[in-house]
């Protein structure tokens, strides 16, 4: 790996990179001040954090990230400091997520944590935005990030602290069931007024689906919106789980315009949810964006409900 050379600090806060990448091995590049948040995997402060070689190397199936940037106040060697001690306890943040994983493969996203060193006493460590949205995960990162030794670093100090978290099984797991609904055929059928739809979904995971179109001639584009959906199916169905968190009800519907047009990928525009979650529009929405699969055929303006429900084991 190249030589990466210092940044001098800049007037506004300092950011410090520290990532602690999955599938490349071992990481022994030393801590560097960086200008922003980065997200480079193969760069860490493991040489720097008192993790050894074996440490370092994290299970094929799981990848966390860890960067963090300084809070007003806190200087780039202070910053440093925290940044190799918070990355001592990478081992075990590591094991937190591994350990969820193995029970909800799902549960991916960007965990950051407003972490302050007072002038006495133990870290105060905070949530400042959780996407992951998952309880467990969250009590035992904070936990583990409470345990950090911050002895001899100057106080009062403080940083940000970014966890980006993923794993190859939630990409099985989506894989898996997208390519299971394209085995099936997607039925089109016509109602009394001569308008195409179609259905879809995973029901025994709580979430269908309905495409409607205007007019028998609208059967291409349904079809293409139908496959569009059950492309994002996982997502989808993880937009329920996140709505059913905190033990609320999770049913209810989330409205959907989809404009079709052959070889190009399906526009989405969610146009209303009575899902008590108020986050689920949003959640809904940044799926349907992330699908990249072009309509094989079909044009026009259709329409979709997405039905959340209380499955049989809730």
């Amino acid at each position: 790996m190249p030589r990466t050379r210092a940044l001098r600090r800049p007037s506004a806060a300092v950011t410090t990179l520290f990532a602690c990448a999955a599938l490349s091995g071992a990481l022994s590049s030393p801590v560097v001040p960086s200008r922003a948040l980065a997200q480079q995997p193969g760069v860490g402060g493991v040489s720097g954090s008192g993790m050894g070689q074996g440490e370092a190397r994290i299970s094929a199936r799981s990848d966390v990230r860890l960067s963090m940037e300084s809070l007003p106040g806190t200087g780039g060697s202070t910053m440093s400091a925290l940044g190799a001690r918070v990355g001592g306890r990478m081992a075990q943040i590591r094991a937190c997520y591994e350990g969820v994983v193995r029970e909800r493969p799902t549960v991916t996203g960007r965990l950051r944590l407003r972490f302050a060193l007072p002038a006495r006493g133990r870290p105060d460590v905070a949530v400042e935005s959780d996407g992951v949205n998952d309880r467990e995960l969250v009590r035992c990162i904070t936990r583990e990030l409470e345990r950090v030794d911050c002895e001899s670093i100057h106080r009062p100090a403080g940083a940000v602290v970014q966890l980006e978290m993923g794993n190859t099984a939630a990409a099985g797991v989506a894989e898996s069931e997208r390519r299971g609904q394209e085995r099936r055929q997607v039925e089109v059928t016509v109602d009394g007024d001569g308008n195409a739809s179609a259905t879809g979904g995973n029901p025994s995971r709580g979430v269908r689906f309905t495409v409607t179109g205007r007019g028998r001639e609208s059967a291409p584009a349904v079809v293409a919106a139908h496959r569009h959906l059950t492309t994002a199916l996982p997502g989808l169905t993880d937009c329920r789980r996140r709505a059913a968190r905190r033990e609320q009800d999770p049913s209810g519907e989330v409205r959907v315009v989809l404009q079709v047009r052959a070889g190009r990928p399906v526009a989405s525009q969610v146009t209303r949810s009575t899902v008590a979650e108020e986050r689920t529009r949003t959640c809904v929405s940044r799926v349907l964006r992330r699908v990249e699969r072009r309509a094989e055929a079909g044009s026009g303006r259709v329409e979709a409900r997405i039905e959340y429900s209380i499955t049989a084991d809730e």
